[in-house]
């Protein structure tokens, strides 16, 4: 049976989400799988793969909101902000827990980043990565990010353990260094770990390991969750036979219903999720129709 739905893995440090994705798609047998936000080599915690059909709704899927914990080290700026880079600055001045508590109302709120020169956005076609490791600095231009949440858990010597809810886009490895900074020192991230993207949260995960045991053992099914669980703030519409076959032929159906207006609607056939469709005068044209196979 074909695998549709959502696996959510608990990844491990020192392993590149393409690599994890790879292993859950020989896992699944399938050659459809798409992710909503990869995560550092180094970093550990959620993320959250679609199979199958459930890639047709990634664009869909609401994940402005994530949460890390992270630890971060004073005394040592490295190039890439996290542990796997060249030392490039060093500081004898290590802050208090007061010091530090007070200095994070500066970073809460809507802030300017500087994204860090190792990460993959695109300048003029090529990873900023790839530059940086040609020994090209490259231009990044400075951008908005909202950092809702920002607390100190804990300080012990040299290394403080912060939890923060921030907006997509953020880089938290730039947030340790531009913290640092503001506290008149340097440092740099030894651990960053992923608690929530979106609705998707770390009960929901499995390890890799245990993913892995799990498609040997029995079925890696058991692991998946429903496409539904990511749409259940849209609106859905049950649907007849007829509706059915017009909706998978890809014409659109009447649309008489009184429901909040909506930029889509998920509509269920009698065997579950049948398609995502959009209004328009008032008729419901399919955009996302899903075709499961046994």
């Amino acid at each position: 049976m074909s695998v549709n739905g959502w696996i959510i893995v608990d990844k491990p440090a020192g392993i590149t989400s393409t690599r994890v994705g790879g292993l859950i798609k020989r896992l699944c047998k399938t050659k459809s799988l798409g992710h909503v936000g990869t995560l550092d080599p180094f970093a550990t915690g959620l993320l959250p793969l679609a199979i199958g059909e459930a890639t047709k709704i990634i664009p869909y899927v609401k994940t402005d909101i994530k949460e890390y914990e992270f630890d971060l080290k004073f005394g040592e700026a490295r190039d890439t902000c996290d542990l796997e880079g060249a030392v490039i600055a060093t500081s004898d001045h290590r802050p208090t827990a007061e010091a530090i508590q007070q200095a994070l109302t500066v970073f809460r709120g809507q802030i300017s980043q500087v994204p860090p020169i190792y990460s993959a956005l695109r300048v003029n076609g090529e990873r900023a990565y790839t530059l940086a490791r040609q020994g090209i600095i490259p231009d990044l231009k400075a951008r908005q990010v909202t950092i809702y949440e920002l607390e100190l858990l804990t300080v012990f010597f040299d290394i403080a353990r912060l939890r923060v809810v921030c907006s997509t886009g953020t880089y938290v490895r730039t947030l340790g260094q531009d913290l640092s900074l503001y506290l008149g020192t340097v440092g740099h991230l030894t651990a960053l770990r992923r608690t929530k993207v979106g609705k998707f949260n770390l009960t929901d995960s499995f390890p890799l390991d245990k993913l892995q045991e799990e498609a040997h053992i029995t079925s890696i099914s058991s692991c998946v969750l429903p496409i539904r669980i990511v749409l259940d703030d849209i609106p859905a519409i049950s649907v007849g036979s007829r509706e059915e076959l017009k909706i998978r032929q890809g014409q659109a159906i009447p649309f008489f219903v009184n429901l909040l207006e909506s930029p889509c609607y998920l509509l269920l056939s009698e065997k579950g999720e049948l398609s995502l469709a959009e209004k328009k005068d008032n008729q419901l044209f399919p955009i996302r129709v899903f075709n499961f196979s046994k």
